[in-house]
């Protein structure tokens, strides 16, 4: 038995013989230093190159609306400030007049700490045990306070002159009696 092949269809050969020429060219073409570098796509560069030059203006006008949309936001920001500030001086200028008018010290009816001349001062807090306008659970007199303490530091004056006074005279005294007896 005799192996026979049919005879291959001149199509397909010359299609194959096609391939086999494009790639002994490519492969010069790769393994040719001359050759290698001198192939170069001219139109991939400059639609790169375009593309690269409308990138950079997309964001350059970008850019440029965000700048004047900050500009705005500034002068938007500096007129709600200047308002802001606007508000609260009437609204200072409405208090100094509403104290200048309503709050007068003649008329306050509480007591003021920093006063140091208060005009309900002048009365004491509590005039006796017996005083009949503090009740009971008033809590006016304190166990530190002494409500005769003007008399009592009048009598210890007095005492501690007596006690001055008591050894001059002792000593006067005796001083006579050492006269008298020399005499």
């Amino acid at each position: 038995m005799y192996k026979v092949d049919p005879p291959p269809d001149p199509k397909e050969v010359a299609a194959i013989e096609a391939r086999r020429n494009q790639e002994k060219e490519q492969q010069g073409l790769l393994f040719n230093v001359w050759t290698r570098g001198m192939q170069v796509d001219a139109e991939a560069l400059n639609s790169q190159a375009e593309e690269k030059k409308l990138r950079k203006a997309k964001k350059q006008s970008e850019v440029a609306a965000y700048g004047t949309d900050q500009v705005q936001y500034d002068m938007v920001a500096q007129m709600l400030e200047k308002e802001q500030a606007e508000r609260t001086h009437r609204l200072d200028k409405k208090m100094q007049e509403f104290r200048k008018q309503k709050q007068q010290l003649e008329k306050r009816r509480e007591l003021d700490l920093w006063d140091s001349d208060p005009l309900w001062g002048e009365f004491p807090a509590h005039l006796g045990d017996n005083d009949p306008c503090w009740g009971p659970a008033s809590l006016q007199c304190f166990s530190w306070e002494d409500l005769d303490r003007a008399t009592c530091l009048r009598m210890k004056q007095e005492e501690f002159m007596h006690s001055l006074e008591r050894p001059l005279q002792e000593q006067q005294q005796q001083q006579d009696r050492v006269e008298e007896n020399c005499a």
